[in-house]
């Protein structure tokens, strides 16, 4: 995504870095300078004199956004900021390795395919490397709980744009594509973890158990297909989805026409069990 709508926490950075005496910031890494609401928040803090902080926010939102839409804007920004303080942070793979970047672009596999992820761009299905650290079943229940507190945000980002007056529409309509990309990533995550958690659960079941967990992996690639197909019109509508300067794209709209292929074939693989 070219930002993460989380205002919030960069404002509060903002201030414990003003609080500790920090005069500049070098915010033109490949992340960072994308004109969008946060670059405006950070921004703010550092015009001189220092405007009030507990202004800040409502003065970002109104002017992207008009004044009527602003009260609903904040409270998605709240929403957003206090779903991202649940992402599992840490070094590593929960960064690197992990597909957040990739979303319902990265395939399933049903059988292991014996893939390394790699430091960017190749995650595969090498799920116990990318949770780093943490318990596999810890970070699917932090990306699920993301996803579920995002997903109310969304709600209220919806709600805003009817009071979006019709010059700002456009880039209103473009951050709500943001946001939701962002929920669709975080939902996928959850998703392909636990679809690898079965798979593993299945590969080891005696035939008789293995129906059960067949269906529950049908059903996540089902929900896959959904969500690429919600990211593909998102995609589609906006050039910067999934692109990263050092990278370049980590996927385009024509993967998620891919991914809903490949969740095809592992529903009919595991009806016909050929998953055995």
């Amino acid at each position: 995504m070219p930002y993460i709508p989380v205002p919030n926490l960069i404002l509060e950075h903002c201030e414990n870095l003003l609080k500790s005496g920090i005069k500049g910031l070098m915010a033109s890494w490949t992340e960072g300078g994308y004109p969008s609401p946060n670059f405006d928040v950070a921004k703010e803090c550092y015009f001189s004199p220092t405007p009030e902080l507990n202004r800040i926010l409502s003065d970002v939102a109104a002017r992207h956004y008009g004044r009527a839409a602003a009260p609903e804007i904040l409270e998605a920004w709240r929403i957003f900021s206090r779903a991202f303080l649940e992402y599992p942070m840490e070094g590593g793979g929960i960064v690197y390795h992990i597909p957040t970047q990739h979303g319902p672009t990265n395939l399933l596999r049903l059988h292991p395919t014996g893939y390394k992820a790699t430091m960017m761009l190749f995650p595969y299905d090498d799920y116990q490397a990318w949770v780093g650290s943490y318990p596999v079943e810890v970070v699917e229940k932090q990306f699920r709980k993301m996803a579920a507190l995002w997903e109310s945000g969304l709600e209220e980002f919806r709600r805003a744009l009817k009071q979006v007056p019709a010059s700002k529409q456009p880039s209103a309509r473009k951050d709500l594509g943001i946001a939701e990309t962002c929920y669709l990533h975080f939902k996928s995550v959850a998703n392909q973890i636990l679809f690898y958690r079965l798979r593993a659960s299945y590969q080891e079941s005696a035939p008789q158990a293995r129906a059960a967990l067949a269906d529950r992996m049908v059903k996540i690639a089902r929900e896959e297909v959904e969500l690429a197909k919600r990211q593909y019109a998102i995609a589609r509508a906006d050039s910067t989805i999934a692109f990263e300067a050092s990278n370049h794209y980590y996927y385009r709209p024509l993967d998620l026409v891919e991914k809903v292929l490949n969740c095809h074939d592992i529903i009919n693989a595991l009806h016909t069990g050929v998953g055995s």
